[in-house]
């Protein structure tokens, strides 16, 4: 069994967690429980089985095995501690579970924890965020007839709101903003109407201060809402079209927005209500994460303190705020929860049932991952499936820098088999430069022609400057698989073996109500692309339910006004128009 994981692995071939933990299950003998005290105190106990290890190898490949597990339940459901629960007489096992502290490095402080401890920085963060928690977290280790007492999850879920959201629209002026990776999309509710839509290119990742992220957001939320104003006002003839364009530089906009506030005069208005997503841990209202490729730049500026720095993001809502009336609500969530709830708003549109919940990832810069529960309340864990270990093979494409397409390791972490690397524009790129140079050399030639990859010296990148082309690189991919390039087909079909394991993955961790997925974002604006992930993921799970987020989502007055835009899709802009009623969920108190 062991062999065999570690021959496909020094082949360069993925080892999915999924399966070695099958077969550990099956056969392993010597007991390692994990048991989670999650945020509210209950408990959830992950009974893993380890094998007998003959070699270093064999047991270092277990070791990785038990701290890949360990990662993915912290960057999926964080908790207050966690215990290992084993026979004290197997000393191979107790000193693996002894070493927990050191590999995650309990005792370092966060700017200088690296891999496995970085997932104690998000968790620290949202700690520190809870109103009762004064304990720091820990590892325990406990013999086998020990086992920690398992406490049942706390409270009561509310009853579902959705179906009411969108009448909330009538009378109000609503923003909706979608934050990702390689733009933001905003949409304004104008009394029930999709007044705008609004698409802005960025690179959060190169930013080096605070404001840098900030203020872009906040800089669009002014224009909207000057813009938004005259749209209130009947007088859409005086909107600055050119500067609400996705081409309009921030001066541009800037100029844009005291034009039109000028021209509103005592017309400007403020906004009922924002919603937005944010692509971090967001808990309680707050963004609270702060290891994500989004801040790197910030993150690495050694010039500032990190975590001042991060408290102004962290203070983006109060700073949103200055742009609603008072006391309206600026309410935020990740986009992976904002995608889910977008699908939840439309399904009970549509009269469907909403007994098991909503279950989503969003597919573009990163993998997010959305999960709302039958009474539409939304986890209060940090849900970083992105960062999950899916792979513990792949080991040439290790040797590869995090920055370059080649590699397997995260961008944030370092660590090697994330789905940051298989399942996100990050994994089509990595499958491209892996199999075209063999399969396809003269599209190969054709991508360094169009300038869409580049050597720096021996690291192979997609540039990010004087022009990002990480966008225009994935819809290069998309174009070509769409029209039947085989080698291009392939890689969407590999993407989609990927997601069949991240809904294995998911399923085992998080236990949601339903099992069926919905897919956002831009692998999935053509068709064909959609088609060959399901294709991908039936050869691993064959009864797996995927749903595109198409035009078949648009059950709302505002997500029907979107499927008819001229300019726009319900792929791009979903999650901004979820965001408008997610805002108005705020108006429910």
């Amino acid at each position: 069994m062991l062999r065999d994981f570690l021959e496909r692995a020094a082949a360069d071939q993925s080892v999915y967690i999924t399966d070695v933990r099958k077969a550990f299950q099956a056969g392993g003998t010597r007991p390692f429980h994990l048991c989670v005290t999650l945020y509210d105190r209950s408990v959830r106990v992950f009974d893993l089985l380890l094998p007998e290890t003959a070699g270093e190898d064999e047991a270092q490949f277990v070791a990785e095995y038990v701290y890949a597990n360990v990662y993915n339940l912290l960057s999926a459901l964080g908790g207050r501690r966690v215990d290992v629960c084993l026979d004290r007489c197997d000393r191979e096992a107790v000193e693996l579970a002894e070493r927990l502290g050191q590999v995650f490095q309990l005792d370092r402080a966060k700017g200088a924890r690296t891999g496995y401890g970085k997932c104690l920085n998000v968790n620290e963060r949202v700690l520190s965020a809870l109103p009762d928690t004064e304990e720091r977290f820990a590892f325990g280790v406990w013999n086998i007839g020990e086992v920690p007492a398992v406490q049942p999850r706390q409270g009561e879920w509310s009853r579902p709101v959705f179906a009411g959201l969108p009448a909330l629209t009538a009378g109000r002026m609503v923003l909706g903003m979608d934050i990702g990776g390689t733009d933001v999309k905003l949409a304004v509710s104008v009394d029930g109407r999709l007044a705008l839509c609004k698409e802005f290119d960025w690179f959060p990742a190169a930013c080096t201060l605070a404001e840098e992220i900030t203020g872009p957001l906040l800089l669009l939320t002014r224009l909207l809402r000057a813009a938004g104003s005259l749209y209130w006002a009947g007088r859409a003839e005086e909107i600055d079209w050119a500067a609400l364009s996705q081409d309009a530089a921030p001066e541009e906009m800037e100029r844009g927005a005291d034009r039109m506030e000028r021209a509103a005069g005592e017309a400007l208005r403020s906004f009922d209500a924002i919603g937005l997503c944010f692509p971090d841990v967001v808990i309680d209202n707050r963004i609270v994460g702060g290891e994500t490729h989004k801040t790197f730049g910030l993150r690495n500026n050694p010039n500032l303190d990190y975590e001042e720095q991060f408290a102004r993001i962290t203070a983006l809502n109060e700073a949103l705020a200055q742009y609603v009336v008072e006391g309206g609500p600026v309410m935020n969530t990740n986009d992976g929860p904002m995608a889910a709830f977008a699908a939840a708003v439309e399904q009970a549109a549509g009269g469907g049932e909403l007994d098991r919940g909503f279950f989503a990832h969003t597919l573009g810069t990163e993998l997010g991952t959305g999960w709302v529960r039958p009474d539409g309340s939304i986890p209060e864990i940090p849900l970083e499936v992105y960062n999950f270990i899916i792979d513990l093979g792949s080991r040439a494409q290790r040797s590869f820098q995090a920055g370059d397409v080649r590699s397997v390791l995260n961008l944030n972490t370092g660590l090697p088999g994330t789905l940051q690397r298989y399942t996100s524009q990050s994994g089509v790129f990595r499958l491209a430069a892996r199999d075209l140079p063999r399969r396809a050399p003269e599209l190969w030639e054709e991508i360094f022609r169009q300038g869409l990859f580049r050597w720096e010296g021996e690291m192979l990148t997609v540039p990010g400057e004087p022009v990002d082309m990480r966008k225009p690189c994935l819809e290069f991919f998309m174009e070509r698989a769409a029209a039947g390039d085989p080698a291009c087909e392939d890689i969407f079909r590999e993407v989609g073996e990927y997601l069949a394991v991240t809904w294995r993955e998911t399923e085992y961790v998080l236990q949601p109500e339903t099992a069926e997925r919905s897919l956002f974002g831009r692998f999935v604006k053509l068709p064909a692309c959609f088609q060959l992930l399901q294709e991908g993921a039936a050869r691993r799970e064959p009864g797996l339910r995927q749903y595109a987020a198409d035009s078949g989502l648009a059950n709302t007055g505002l997500m029907r006004q979107l499927d008819a835009h001229p300019d726009y899709t319900v792929a791009q802009f979903a999650q901004a128009v979820g965001a408008v009623y997610y805002g108005c969920l705020g108006l429910t108190d």
